[in-house]
């Protein structure tokens, strides 16, 4: 078959090869209910020709609000087959984050998901002149400006192929397939220009160094919105022929997994380091020989790992110690994630290599890789051939990788983007002689594998001089079972400090060891036995620190950093300046002349 132009002839490409077999499913009404791929693209047609109806013009944008949903993915490649351009929205948004997309995007038509969305957008229409239609996926509305996606599908059910196809057929490769914005931890969101060549190039290089099989699905939780779900995930798995599902909800992730038993899971750091945590925290609430169990089979895991990263036999004995292990603990943590999970991709935020090692000894096998929207998500990857933690992998094929001076990572090849959607400025800022300047500091061994330090916006310079990397340290305290969460501070500052969210399950079990009792988060951060705990393990992480690396005084947060708070971003990267100014107070106190550890 010959190579797509554009993602709608690969998307129809699989529609021809697979036709009846299943290629989404959903649950409704507690029923997994299956989506064929005819079905699917009957559906996505329909979509396309509803808004070529509504006055679509080719090129002209269409935004969405919404949850991962089997119409989400119809919206996008039917907003595609029509000749427009998708602009994904975090329904996590708030109203006026969600007009200044939909403004600067210069969309015509607009999908939202429920009335909750609908209410949102309502609320700031009459400053978007440009909206001629909302639609509303679920839900029922008397305004004259909604349709229902019900309505929406009567309108384009008597589609006309040769119509759609004339559209369709113009797109070509260097086209724009979707604006996505970026989080903007520093500023206003930046509308990432991405063509459907760039998606296209990075879902056939992934797909070169891993293996996927016929028999593999994946199951859809993070955001579609995106760029690591929708190209690393959506796409990549669509190119692939595999089937995919839509998990609830984030909350019934649990639930879903066990449900839809996937064999490959993209995840973010986050997810993970909750896993390790809520593991942790059973371990220790456990029996003593639950916990001795426990503790040989992760110490037979660690001896074992270099074996099963490098493909290599182990030796009778420890084969023995193995199968023992995997019987007795490593197939009850397998089974949180649904007991066929092949690997787990992770990408988005930082990883912990203490985590990543953590889940390898109980045959769990993490997978980092590293990507920015600019570049269509993914640019490195470690493999099942080839993983060392606490890197990220060698770069795709078809991917070029350097090193600038400063440390700089920069990128070139056909997944870079095309600029930011009206802003020239920014654009000429990341993108030089074909290069894109990413923003991250990283190193590359002799082996091409490259290792992340850390933002170069993020870098801290204290009053000595030093240049400290934060993440590092991060990802070091938040390896400790009674940590949830920490902020580095200490830019322009004699020494550094940290903001400490407390792992609540862990402090709560520890304090019913110790005899005393935690109410709330709340009292928890204020209690002296707390405190204490937290100091003497952050004095133990000082250990491995340089000196100028510790962490000389810390503040422990009442709550953990959170979305709805404004504290993190939909990808759920810290805010630091928003930290930095909302935390003010606690962190002038630890820079007061009495603070210190």
């Amino acid at each position: 078959m010959d190579e797509p132009k554009n993602l709608v002839e690969l998307f129809l490409n699989q529609v021809k090869s697979h036709g009846d077999g299943v290629a989404l499913r959903y649950k409704s009404e507690g029923k997994w209910i299956p989506i064929t791929f005819n079905e699917w693209a009957r559906e996505v047609k329909t979509v396309a020709m509803s808004l070529v109806k509504l006055g679509l013009q080719p090129k002209r944008t269409v935004s969405l609000v919404s949850n991962n949903r089997p119409e989400w993915v119809c919206a996008d490649l039917g907003a595609q087959m029509a000749g427009g351009i998708l602009v994904p929205i975090y329904p996590t948004l708030t109203a006026d984050e969600v007009r200044y997309i939909i403004d600067n995007a210069e969309s015509t038509i607009v999908f939202v998901e429920d009335n909750s969305q609908l209410a949102k957008l309502l609320s700031v229409v009459d400053k978007l002149p440009l909206v001629q239609q909302i639609i509303l996926i679920q839900g029922t509305s008397n305004d004259s400006r909604v349709m229902t996606y019900k309505d929406l599908l009567k309108l384009g059910g008597s589609f006309d192929e040769a119509v759609l196809k004339e559209r369709y057929k113009n797109i070509g490769p260097h086209d724009i397939a979707t604006y996505i914005y970026t989080s903007g931890t520093t500023g206003k969101p930046k509308g990432a220009m991405l063509t459907h060549d760039n998606i296209l190039f990075i879902t056939d290089s992934v797909l070169k160094v891993f293996e996927i099989q016929p028999e593999d699905s994946a199951i859809s939780f993070l955001p579609l919105s995106h760029v690591y779900e929708r190209v690393g995930g959506f796409y990549t798995a669509l190119r692939a022929g595999i089937e995919g599902s839509f998990a609830e909800s984030i909350d019934k992730m649990g639930a879903n997994l066990l449900e839809v038993r996937p064999t490959i899971l993209c995840a973010v750091p986050r997810v993970l380091e909750k896993a390790y945590a809520a593991i942790l925290d059973k371990v220790n609430s456990g029996s003593p020989t639950a916990k001795a169990i426990f503790n040989w089979a992760l110490k037979i895991g660690y001896k074992t790992s270099p074996y099963r990263l490098s493909g290599k036999r182990l030796p009778l004995f420890l084969a023995i110690q193995h199968e023992a292990a995997k019987k007795l603990v490593y197939d009850k943590i397998a089974e949180r994630f649904g007991g066929r999970v092949r690997f787990i991709a992770v990408a988005g935020a930082p990883m912990s290599k203490a985590i990543a090692e953590f889940f390898h000894a109980l045959n769990v096998l993490v997978l980092e890789g590293y990507g920015m929207t600019e570049c269509a998500a993914p640019a490195t990857l470690n493999t099942l051939q080839r993983a060392r933690f606490g890197t990220v992998g060698q770069a795709l094929p078809g991917v070029e990788l350097k090193i600038a001076p400063d440390g700089e990572i920069l990128l070139s090849g056909r997944s870079v983007f095309k600029g930011y959607y009206r802003m020239p400025e920014e654009t000429a800022e990341v993108l030089e002689d074909g290069w894109l300047h990413t923003g991250d500091i990283g190193e590359m061994d002799s082996d091409g594998m490259i290792r992340i330090t850390d933002r170069k916006k993020d870098l801290i310079v204290t009053s000595g001089g030093k240049n400290v990397a934060p993440q590092k340290i991060e990802n070091m305290l938040i390896s400790d079972q009674y940590i949830s969460q920490a902020v580095v501070i200490g830019d322009k500052r004699n020494y550094l400090t940290a903001l400490i969210s407390p792992s609540i399950e862990a402090i709560e079990h520890y304090a019913r060891e110790k005899g005393f009792e935690i109410q709330d988060r709340k009292s928890a951060a204020k209690n002296p036995k707390v405190i204490e705990l937290i100091r003497s393990r952050v004095e133990e992480i000082n250990k491995n620190l340089a000196k100028f690396e510790t962490v000389k005084d810390f503040r422990l947060l009442e709550q953990d950093l959170a979305q709805e708070t404004g504290e993190i971003t939909p990808t759920l990267k810290v805010k630091r300046k928003v930290v930095r100014e909302k935390y003010r107070d606690l962190i002038e106190e630890m820079y007061a002349p009495a603070a210190g550890l």
